[in-house]
């Protein structure tokens, strides 16, 4: 299948370099072309604009920051849906919004273009190893066609209703990897403040009710070793639970703990963690109770 993809960051680079590796033809576009510089050395095609990118492939990935961008790259002058051909079929990465995502597939079906919402977990390991989680939102006729991609970069792909409920479903995923992350990081300040180590913490309590991914990842990976660079950026983690609030807020459900763990990696990011790894709260938290991480 001729695949293309437009916003390869940090995630989407190493899910672009898997298609190729799955032996599809991809164009890439970038507003910034050397940015891309490998993908086409790579074997790559480069494409002048979105709607240039979309005469040309069957199945489109975005892997962009957030819904204005999207908007841009699929409605814009020379945008997505200005080149793309009936049954092309895009497939949507961002972690935005539903009504968002909604609006996007109504635009893009005025054109006979699919559209599907399928917003990924797993991480930068997860993208550079293939074996992304994706939760898909659409029409099953569309998953079909470009499953061959959806595949080359994911090893766990759910079909998850319509468009707009694989972001819902991503929304509710980072509230509980997000306050799971706060509280881990607020419960290794107490336990450093009262003398128990990081690594007798990850190695009782990895065997207990309280073991969770975020423990088994945050403390190897970042904490112990005290590197918080890289990984899912705080700035990010704050971006998805803007989201998941305002979905709170539109169906009216309570989101208390939600709510104070917004304002909490909020006030990490205002106060220079922004663009370190979650599990940087704890340098957060720690400077709050005294304890040095």
């Amino acid at each position: 299948m001729k695949a293309g993809f437009i916003g390869t960051g940090v995630m989407g680079k190493p899910m672009a370099h898997n298609i190729l590796r799955a032996g599809h033809s991809l164009v890439v576009f970038d507003i910034q072309p050397e940015k891309v510089k490998d993908l086409v050395d790579a074997g790559a095609l480069l494409a002048t604009s979105p709607a240039d990118l979309a005469a040309q492939c069957e199945g489109i990935f975005l892997s962009l920051p957030a819904d204005p961008e999207v908007e841009v790259v699929m409605l814009g002058q020379e945008g997505v849906v200005a080149g793309a051909g009936p049954g092309t079929v895009v497939i949507d990465a961002t972690s935005g919004t539903p009504h968002a995502a909604r609006r996007m597939e109504a635009a893009a079906a005025g054109r006979k273009v699919g559209y599907l919402d399928a917003p990924v977990s797993g991480g930068v390991k997860g993208a550079r190893e293939g074996t992304l989680t994706l939760m898909v939102g659409g029409d099953s006729g569309n998953i079909g066609k470009v499953r061959s991609l959806l595949t080359a970069v994911g090893r766990n792909i759910y079909e998850v209703g319509p468009v707009g409920a694989g972001r819902t479903l991503k929304a509710i995923n980072q509230i509980i990897a997000g306050l799971n992350a706060a509280i881990l990081c607020e419960s290794l300040v107490l336990a450093k403040k009262a003398g128990i180590s990081a690594e007798t913490f990850l190695e009782v309590l990895g065997n207990t009710a309280a073991g969770s991914y975020q423990l088994q990842t945050k403390l190897p990976q970042f904490i112990i070793p005290r590197n918080f660079d890289g990984g899912f950026r705080i700035n990010l983690m704050l971006k998805d639970l803007d989201i998941a609030m305002e979905m709170a807020r539109q169906l009216q459900a309570p989101a208390l703990l939600l709510s104070l763990g917004t304002q909490l990696y909020r006030a990490a990011a205002s106060t220079g963690f922004g663009q370190k790894d979650t599990s940087s709260m704890v340098q957060f938290l720690s400077s709050l109770g005294g304890v040095d991480f």
